[in-house]
């Protein structure tokens, strides 16, 4: 009786407060997302040529448990064994799409520092020779900001859980510094027992006992406001010499640039990726994984606020090798909400 009586006052004292706490949980919920209709052709010279209608849609939702603790999750379309593309192709007759689990995590801050866990937004500072904008790495990550200038990530990533042999997985550093105008960052990515795990090669040549530690050097400028560029250097340390060609195939360079006017944005990117640069199944799909070179234009015109149209032609081929040239349009429209 003592007990119940005890429990009783309890919810006495609690219950005028929960109207108050469930306004506080639902005004720090956020809410957003984006869908993406696309139309996809491709002329490749190694197969037949190949038309898509695709769509994208992604859903956020994110809110703030107190001063330090936040979470949250994202659910995209696509399919659970590409990790470089939430896109869902518009084919058979008509059947249901699935949504997965594209994001989840929880994120503490504490004055400069900055700790992840969970599946999560990509911590790097990057562009998509190393990593597909998709990518959302699985473990932990850690930055420390030092000012406005410097900083420094940490990152401890699950690849694969392996019951039979050893686990693959990436540890890796970031640091930079971060000006008016430019940025410098140079990045260290060990990707461990990778190989004996790897998805598939994705242009990449799993020859020979080559390893993957990457090594990233990326700069970006801000010319003004509207214009601005980057180029990046990538190199493979644990590259040995390919039974394909004799050489390590292990180095990568891009260099790009984007310009906005009014309404109208305009990018292009040039970039050489030799088949062991870098992990072939997170770099870019769109532009064809590892093993590829070349360019990419994309125009893209704000509709509304949150309304926008983009057209892209990518022109590449293999970077080591000849053949398997391949020509594809994107013709995007893309909404916020």
């Amino acid at each position: 009786m003592k007990s119940l009586k005890i429990l009783l006052v309890l919810l006495a004292l609690a219950i005028p407060h929960l109207p108050s706490a469930a306004e506080n949980t639902i005004d720090n919920l956020n809410f957003s997302g984006d869908l993406r209709l696309r139309y996809e052709y491709q002329d490749n010279e190694n197969a037949m040529n190949r038309g898509r209608a695709r769509f994208r849609l992604r859903f956020n939702v994110k809110t703030k448990i107190d001063d330090n603790w936040s979470v949250g999750f994202r659910l995209a379309s696509g399919s659970n064994n590409d990790p470089t593309s939430t896109n869902q192709s518009m084919d058979d007759n008509f059947t249901e799409k699935s949504i997965w689990i594209d994001r989840a995590y929880a994120v503490y801050r504490q004055g400069n520092f900055t700790f992840t866990g969970g599946k999560m937004a990509n911590p790097f500072v990057s562009t998509n020779i190393i990593w597909d904008k998709d990518i959302n790495p699985e473990g932990a990550a850690e930055q420390w900001h030092f000012g406005k200038t410097g900083y420094v990530t940490l990152a401890q990533m699950v690849l694969n859980e392996n019951s039979a042999e050893s686990d693959a997985y990436l540890v890796a550093v970031q640091g930079g510094f971060h000006f008016t105008f430019l940025s410098l960052n140079l990045a260290w990515y060990s990707f461990n027992n990778y190989v004996e795990n790897a998805p598939a090669e994705r242009g990449n040549l799993f020859e020979n006992g080559t390893a993957y530690t990457l090594i990233d050097f990326l700069v970006k400028a801000h010319a003004t406001d509207n214009l601005k560029f980057w180029i990046e250097y990538v190199n493979n340390t644990d590259a040995e010499k390919t039974l394909t060609t004799g050489e390590k195939e292990n180095s990568a360079v891009g260099i790009g640039f984007s310009y906005r006017y009014e309404n109208w944005k305009i990018k292009a990117k040039y970039a050489d990726i030799e088949p062991n640069a870098v992990v072939g199944a997170f770099a870019d799909s769109d532009f064809g994984y590892a093993n590829r070179k070349g360019l990419k234009v994309a125009i893209n015109r704000r509709l509304r606020k949150r309304v926008a149209i983009e057209l892209a032609f990518f022109d590449t081929k293999q970077s080591t090798g000849s053949g398997n040239s391949a020509k594809t349009i994107q013709l995007d429209l893309k909404l916020n909400f």
